[in-house]
């Protein structure tokens, strides 16, 4: 086809919303529209290169014995209520009733689909392994969307699913997979970095991301030289013993002035490092129940890993009105005894006599050790790794 009868043409400027480059160049290039925030329209050039990348992904999972299938965009709710992922993606998860007052999930995923259409052919484990993948709608009401074709709320997408009998052939069909889409990254010329990576609202224990380096991206990874990889959401490290020499002391309610309430405070007040402080930080799950995440005072508490930790779907930083309802307020929350589920690190058995844990309006307390003076309903990893932190994986090394 001639360029002068091309529907849809190059323009010099792209519009002022579009900040990131890729945005602006698939703009100005005629490749895209914006229909609204984070749903586009593509043109006929656009669909061309749409086409290869679908033919692309096509080949590489036939080539590892995956079989197409096409779902609805619309599944039962209850299909994503029996697995609790509704409450997992929570405001995230768009839903439509019927005009029969059946309530639909619009397809963010589709694991509770195709288990359902699985469940349909009643296989043997003489049918098994057996890999399905789709390219289907998926919608996701996202808090905002990012620009261009990025974090989009309606998008193509290519899942697959293997069903296998036992934990050697999943894990068979796990590398197939992750070795198709490191082939097609190359085919697509893309330079990707697999990572470990925390698996979200989709679930499961076992999960790796394909981080495309870019100055305006959304995530971190931190990497070591022992050859550890990981998003900063997921990454693990060693916490080093604080004081490890120091005895017990007594615990002791003690004065302290009012004005002490953040970690700053603290600081000045007692001239000691963070790391010799408790720290809380209270969330609110969407039903409404109260978590406070315990950590060292020097660390900061991963959202990502107190979500997966605690098992209540998403989580949100509490609010002051939150706070006082509890019976606390901000810069006072316990760390026990208020009406709330208590998540701890694993860096609160790192320190002997800690300060904190029991403020009041003119005192708080000192010589605080965990499991003499008090315990979490369950110790984890719920902190940010951060850059500098010692590797989990060769114990050595930096990230």
């Amino acid at each position: 086809m001639r360029y002068s009868q091309l529907f849809g043409k190059t323009v010099r400027q792209a519009p002022k919303e579009a900040t990131l480059p890729s945005h602006q160049l698939l703009y100005k290039a005629g490749f895209i529209r914006d229909l609204s925030a984070g749903r586009y329209l593509l043109t006929p050039l656009g669909y061309r290169v749409f086409e290869k990348i679908i033919k692309i992904i096509d080949e590489e999972m036939q080539a590892i014995g995956g079989q197409r299938v096409v779902s609805p965009t619309l599944h039962p709710l209850e299909l994503w209520q029996a697995t609790h992922r509704d409450e997992a993606f929570g405001e995230g998860l768009m839903r439509v009733e019927d005009r029969r007052g059946a309530w639909f999930a619009i397809g963010a995923t589709a694991e509770a689909v195709m288990t359902e259409f699985v469940k349909k052919f009643s296989p043997s484990w003489r049918d098994l392994p057996f890999i399905i993948y789709q390219f289907s709608q998926k919608f996701r009401d996202e808090l905002r969307a990012r620009g261009g074709l990025i974090r989009l709320r309606e998008f193509l997408m290519k899942d697959s699913y293997s069903f296998a009998a036992d934990e050697e052939s999943s894990l068979k069909c796990y590398w197939d997979h992750f070795h198709a889409y490191e082939k097609i990254a190359k085919r697509l010329q893309i330079e990707v970095i697999p990572v470990e990576a925390d698996s979200g609202a989709l679930g499961g224990d076992f999960c790796h991301e394909f981080i495309v380096p870019c100055e305006f991206g959304e995530d971190t990874i931190l990497t070591c030289e022992c050859g550890y990889k990981a998003n900063k959401e997921k990454a693990e490290f060693v916490r080093d013993p604080v004081n490890p020499e120091e005895e017990e002391k007594p615990f002791q309610i003690i004065d302290q002035p009012e004005w002490v309430m953040s970690m700053e405070d603290n600081v000045k007040h007692y001239g000691l490092p963070k790391n010799r402080f408790l720290k809380n930080v209270v969330y609110k799950t969407a039903k409404g129940k109260m978590i406070i995440a315990v950590i060292r005072g020097d660390l900061e508490v991963s959202e990502a890993k107190l979500t997966k930790v605690a098992g209540e779907g998403i989580l949100t930083p509490a609010t002051d009105e939150d706070i006082e309802k509890m019976g606390s307020r901000p810069g006072w929350v316990h760390c026990w005894g208020h009406p709330a589920r208590y998540i701890g690190d694993l860096s609160l058995t790192t320190v002997k006599n800690f300060i904190g844990g029991q403020k009041e309006k003119t005192t708080d307390s000192i010589n605080v050790n965990y499991g003499r003076d008090f315990t979490c309903e369950v110790l984890a990893d719920i902190a940010e790794a951060k850059e500098g932190y010692i590797c989990a994986k060769c114990q050595k090394g930096k990230t």
